[in-house]
């Protein structure tokens, strides 16, 4: 897993050989000839590191290392445009850092407000820099004389970063509830019911993905409740689960915002009171259709229900079709 912090003094050595490398600089050739490579004498070292220190939005530079702290490439961007660079020293390709150091790189630039878009431009015979940035999400949005002109939005790193978490979110609850096959299949067809009825809604994206999240992790209560007391029942459930679940997605870096509602839907998807929310008002629908078939209700149990806790229009059609 690498890194990425503000370039330093400390740093700027590192710099000066990789700029140095004609391994690492050939793609530079054709505009500094016949190498690629750039001179950066010490001279010119504060001046430089004046210029790209302390200004960002405006332009901005970072150091990526690995996990042991070992330099191995420089990524920067500036403009109102947001043009990126993008430099891995060569001993250190084909290993697939350069997408992380992407991905590093917007999740950087895109703390600022003011940047709306990352863009580059590279030859289009330099296929392996296509790969990385279509695997970061970049889309190609031109091409002229040779040159792709590739782009990732704000909008759609936002939309990538969501579906990352919520595999991550998956992935950790299927770990947690590991052995217990029924308990993971409850909670994917919760999540699928919850998205299908948000969508159907009209949810906003951070509405809707704060939900998914909320069905994916709602009955992680249970586990902690059946250890400690040997049962599992809803105020048990309700009172055990925030914690664990804050916990997980603490470690996920879902953040606090998301991580703060989800703890309390998951306090409350066994309450039918006051429902205040339609986060809330859909995951108690999804939790219910899903119930309605693993725990089959009398159908005066399925009209009360339906009649003092079902709201939205999805929900209902979807209970009038599944009972």
């Amino acid at each position: 897993m690498l890194s990425l912090h503000t370039v330093t003094a400390a740093d700027l050595p590192f710099r000066q050989a990789l700029l140095a490398d004609p391994a690492t600089m050939a793609y530079n050739a054709p505009w500094a000839p016949p190498e690629g490579t750039l001179p950066f004498p010490e001279t010119a070292w504060a001046a430089w590191l004046e210029k790209w220190t302390g200004h960002a939005p405006e332009r901005w530079c970072g150091i990526v290392t690995t996990e042991d702290g070992t330099p191995v490439g420089e990524v920067c961007w500036h403009g109102g445009g947001a043009e990126i660079g993008v430099v891995i020293h060569a001993a250190h390709r084909g290993r697939g850092l350069g997408a992380e150091a992407i991905a590093l790189l917007a999740a950087e630039a895109f703390r600022h407000g003011e940047i709306t878009q990352l863009c580059n431009r590279f030859e289009a015979t330099r296929e392996a820099a296509l790969r990385l940035h279509l695997r970061a999400g970049f889309v190609v949005t031109g091409e002229q004389d040779g040159l792709l002109t590739l782009r990732l939005t704000r909008e759609r790193w936002e939309g990538r970063r969501r579906d990352a978490w919520l595999r991550a979110v998956l992935d950790a609850m299927c770990l947690f509830d590991a052995g217990d096959p029924k308990r993971i299949h409850h909670l994917l067809k919760v999540h699928a019911l919850a998205r299908q009825i948000g969508l159907h809604e009209g949810l906003d994206e951070n509405t809707l993905f704060t939900l998914e999240v909320a069905a994916l992790v709602h009955d992680i209560g249970i586990r902690p409740a059946e250890a400690q007391f040997g049962r599992c029942t809803g105020e048990l459930q309700e009172r055990l689960g925030p914690p664990e679940a804050e916990r997980l997605l603490g470690e996920l870096g879902l953040p606090a915002p998301v991580i703060r509602r989800v703890s309390f839907l998951v306090g409350h998807h066994h309450t039918t009171r006051d429902v205040a929310g339609i986060d809330w008002q859909i995951l108690l629908e999804a939790d219910f259709l899903v119930n309605l078939y693993e725990e089959p209700y009398s159908p005066e149990v399925i009209d009360t229900y339906g009649k003092n806790v079902f709201r939205t229009p999805e929900g209902l059609r979807l209970l009038s079709q599944m009972r």
